[in-house]
């Protein structure tokens, strides 16, 4: 569940290539570059994780909470767990950046703590996204180039050291955050309905209904509705069914059938799940399933030329 970056349409324009990556129970890094046209339509989605890009190069842009952050080389993006966030591509120039995500689940973590510290320092208002320049990021960039060779590295002496380079990049990020303004940052000013969405990342593959929802949280159906309707522009049961649909999508990249990564996302019955996904993806999830599949098989016939050009 670690790429949320989904195109919703003209995937097979594009491709996506993992450089280099690392997956420990508290962050997943990855080193990615992304070949994608103007014409490629990404999902507005959110996570129960916190996130953090760092542009490497690319004309993109990031929308999180109705501020548009144009990303610039060498700049960084932090994004709060639940927030609604969607990715625009400007241009064919590949977009190459890292990434890191950090677990919300486990508030033990130290990297958790750390991040939740970085995105309380700001008045005590509720960020949900800041934006920094290349000046503010320049400290981080000798510990993203440690992460990564230890990602990379067989040797599992050094890979064993990118738990520790992670954990260190996030303590950099915080004195950043202590020190230094962003360019650009959201706020919900709503406390409740982060609370909500947070609570609905995190619940939405179970067999939860609107009088469940509304329960937790002390509300009527009606005032639950309205109130999260305001916020993003959607039903709460919409939510919860575009978020199932997006994870749904990404079990099927991974080979799971369609009626089975229907149930374990938390539709009842397929015919439900299909038309979800239709009006999600523009796609069948068999149709778009077999779009996943050609994209890859032509990123590995690509990888293939690329290594037959390059022996001597």
């Amino acid at each position: 569940m670690w790429d949320w970056e989904l195109i919703k349409s003209g995937s097979s324009q594009g491709r996506y290539e993992v450089l280099v990556q690392y997956t420990h129970e508290d962050f997943h890094y990855a080193h990615a570059i992304s070949y994608d046209t103007e014409q490629n339509e990404y999902c507005l989605h959110n996570h129960a994780l916190y996130e953090l890009v760092y542009c490497v190069r690319g004309d993109v842009i990031y929308q999180a909470e109705g501020v548009r952050y144009q990303m610039e080389p060498h700049s960084l993006l932090l994004l709060a767990p639940a927030v609604l966030h969607k990715l625009f591509i400007r241009s064919e120039q590949p977009f190459e950046r890292h990434t890191l995500y950090i677990n919300y689940f486990d508030a033990n973590s130290e990297m958790f703590s750390l991040m939740g510290k970085c995105l309380q320092l700001f008045n005590q208002q509720s960020v949900g996204s800041a934006y920094y320049g290349p000046a503010e990021c320049a400290g981080i960039v000798p510990l993203l180039e440690r992460l990564e060779r230890a990602s990379a590295s067989d040797d599992e002496r050094i890979s064993s050291l990118a738990p520790y380079f992670a954990k260190a990049l996030v303590a950099e990020l915080l004195m950043i955050v202590n020190s230094a303004a962003p360019l650009a940052f959201s706020t919900s000013g709503n406390h409740t309905i982060d609370a909500l969405r947070l609570y609905l990342s995190q619940n939405f593959t179970r067999d939860i209904s609107l009088s469940d929802i509304a329960e937790h949280f002390f509300w009527s159906k009606d005032h639950c509705n309205r109130a999260f309707h305001k916020a993003t522009g959607m039903s709460v049961m919409q939510y919860i069914a575009y978020n199932r649909v997006l994870y749904a999508r990404q079990l099927l990249a991974q080979g799971m059938g369609a009626a089975e990564a229907a149930r374990e996302v938390g539709f009842s019955d397929y015919s439900s799940f299909y038309r979800s996904y239709r009006k999600v993806t523009g796609r069948s999830p068999r149709a778009d399933y077999q779009a996943m599949e050609q994209a890859e098989q032509e990123q590995n016939a690509a990888e293939q030329i690329d290594i037959c050009k390059n022996k001597p």
